[in-house]
């Protein structure tokens, strides 16, 4: 089962890892890892990994879930050669740029695909705002991450199921539900049940009360994250 660290995070859940808006987090599985997203501000997001007992020099597999500052912000400062960056078409090309100065291959996404030993892009999804998202096929099942859920996390979680037949163990990250009302995040907990989304952990723009909300509705299934967690799946 994987492990997954948080480097970055609206909220903080350790005094010597520091909170800022913006995403990023390490998915270590079968003796393989990927960096997904690189939050805001590459200082907070070097000096995070350090307490958290990182070195980017050992990251090989990047996936950046959408060209939004928040998630890329850290980029440039833990990009090397031969490693592998995991990017959609509709990136800028300045991002693209950077990936290239540093030596590093760029690899175009465009539908589900395997990364690396049991980990999957889902593809670019959404319409004005494209994004990607990370999936995880483990024994317990399929664990998502996601970044903003820009395309809906109803329709990731539905697209990533169809796709693969199999049931989700857990999803996390960004769910972009803070500017809804609670009627609307209660018909999308009941929607996300209703695809048997057995665990969650709700974190950065899913915003303040809806992350309440998926506490009260979840219950002992509700996993609560922020920069500094240290998530081992095989425990949940």
């Amino acid at each position: 089962m994987p492990a997954i660290k948080i480097y970055y995070d609206n909220t903080s859940v350790n005094k010597e890892v520091e909170p800022a808006w913006g995403f990023s987090a390490l998915i270590k599985y079968k003796g393989r890892n990927i960096l997904f997203d690189t939050g805001g501000d590459a200082k907070i997001l070097l000096s995070n990994m350090k307490a958290m007992g990182s070195d980017p020099k050992y990251i090989w597999q990047i996936m950046i879930s959408h060209d939004h500052w928040d998630h890329t912000g850290g980029l440039p400062k833990v990009l090397h050669a031969d490693q592998k960056v995991y990017v959609l078409r509709s990136f800028s090309q300045g991002l693209k740029d950077q990936v290239k100065a540093a030596g590093a291959k760029i690899v175009t996404v465009k539908r589900f695909q395997e990364i690396i030993g049991g980990m999957y892009s889902a593809g670019e999804m959404g319409q004005a705002i494209k994004e990607q998202s990370l999936v995880i096929d483990t024994d317990k099942g399929l664990i998502i991450v996601t970044g903003c859920s820009h395309p809906g996390i109803v329709h990731i979680v539905r697209e990533t199921k169809e796709y693969f037949k199999k049931e989700i163990f857990l999803v996390l990250g960004g769910f972009h539900l803070y500017d809804l009302s609670n009627k609307k995040i209660e018909s999308i907990i009941s929607d996300l049940r209703s695809l048997g989304v057995k665990k969650i952990a709700p974190c950065h723009c899913t915003g303040e009360k809806a992350i309440s909300i998926f506490q009260k509705e979840y219950k002992n299934n509700f996993i609560k994250v922020g920069a500094g967690s240290i998530i081992d799946t095989a425990k949940l």
